[in-house]
């Protein structure tokens, strides 16, 4: 091909091409969520959640946003959310549609007591009461972790030391989940130490529907102060996911497996054992706070131990969206006829979240 017929080839290709570029920006733009502000300004993402009279909204180019929903002139969403307005018997599953300022349009359906039916309306904005987004379990492929850490050092007449350390990681694949924690606990007066354990559990759930679950769960623990020096437990069974959603979670499981303890004197023994195991955690004001709850109550069946209590409850301030303040009460008790083991720890520190 002659040299001067190259460059009209080419500024048909790059034509072409730019077509092409130009084609697809809208349909990308199209994907993401839009909120209108009274200002003028337009908020492009993935909206999160309503709660407390703020909206959360996640974008690429500044994390979550937090903005004061009085300001919102309208919004629209390309998935169809959890809303309810100010009636708390009505809740709406549907998309939100761009509509006149101070309204959304909201299409979908609308549950009334046993009533379900198709919707195609318009709303006031000062009547929504909440906006969420459920969490997808069966397909969804995530990972998320946590670092907690506590760590003081104290110097007068004596020196003291308290150290707190838990980290949690959580990786979702399909219908399965997993969950591995571990901590850290150590209190030093001078050359007196009166907390010394560390511990980590890990549990695999295998969801057969939306809510219900098959638990697998291992455990250890292990105490220098303690009478009770070693825990190690393993169980399985059945379990339901109440809720998962933009504000918090709710889960249940009931196991049956066994329990092993080593105590301060050498001896040890093990028995059959039921166990109840919680999670709950709630996000307040925007996200801004959350208040949690985790942990599980153990029954062995033949065993000078008689029950067993491992649990943890706090409250978490978010700075943004990796950082964040905490305090928190945590609680380790074996009750028996023979040796026990019954402990408190109080902790404040910083978190971080990826």
């Amino acid at each position: 091909m002659p040299p001067h017929a190259l460059a009209p080839l080419a500024t048909r290709h790059q034509k072409r091409l730019l077509a092409i570029i130009l084609a697809m920006l809208p349909a990308s733009a199209a994907l993401a969520d839009t909120v209108w502000l009274d200002n003028g300004d337009r908020v492009t993402g993935t909206i999160k959640s309503l709660d407390s009279g703020f909206l959360m909204v996640s974008t690429s180019y500044g994390g979550d946003l937090r903005i004061d929903f009085k300001h919102v002139t309208t919004l629209q969403s390309t998935d169809q959310l959890v809303i309810r307005d100010k009636d708390a018997a009505r809740e709406y599953q549907a998309k939100l549609v761009r509509a006149d300022a101070g309204k959304v349009v909201l299409a979908g359906a609308v549950i009334e007591e046993d009533d379900t039916r198709d919707i195609h309306t318009d709303v006031p904005l000062n009547n929504l009461d909440s906006i969420n987004r459920n969490h997808a379990v069966i397909g969804d492929t995530s990972f998320k972790g946590r670092l907690d850490a506590s760590l003081v050092q104290t110097q007068s007449t004596s020196t003291s030391q308290v150290y707190a350390v838990a980290a949690n990681a959580q990786a979702r694949s399909g219908m399965w989940r997993n969950t591995l924690n571990a901590n850290y606990n150590r209190d030093k007066d001078d050359e007196s130490v009166s907390v010394n354990n560390y511990g980590g559990d890990y549990t695999l759930d295998r969801f057969l529907t939306n809510k219900a679950f098959w638990q697998l769960r291992g455990l250890y623990r292990a105490d220098t102060v303690e009478q009770v020096r070693r825990q190690f437990a393993y169980g399985t069974g059945p379990g339901y996911q109440f809720w998962d959603d933009e504000l918090g979670a709710f889960s249940l499981s009931a196991l049956a497996g066994k329990v092993h303890y080593r105590y301060d004197d050498g001896s040890s023994e093990s028995s059959f054992a039921g166990a109840l195991r919680w999670d709950y955690s709630r996000y307040l004001s925007g996200k801004k706070f959350q208040i949690y709850t985790k942990g599980e109550l153990l029954r062995p069946v033949e065993a000078n131990a008689q029950i067993s209590i491992s649990g943890e409850a706090g409250l978490r301030y978010n700075i943004n969206n990796f950082l964040s303040l905490y305090v928190k009460y945590a609680r380790d008790q074996v009750s028996g006829t023979r040796q026990t083991m019954n402990e408190s720890i109080y902790s404040t520190g910083v978190g971080l979240t990826w």
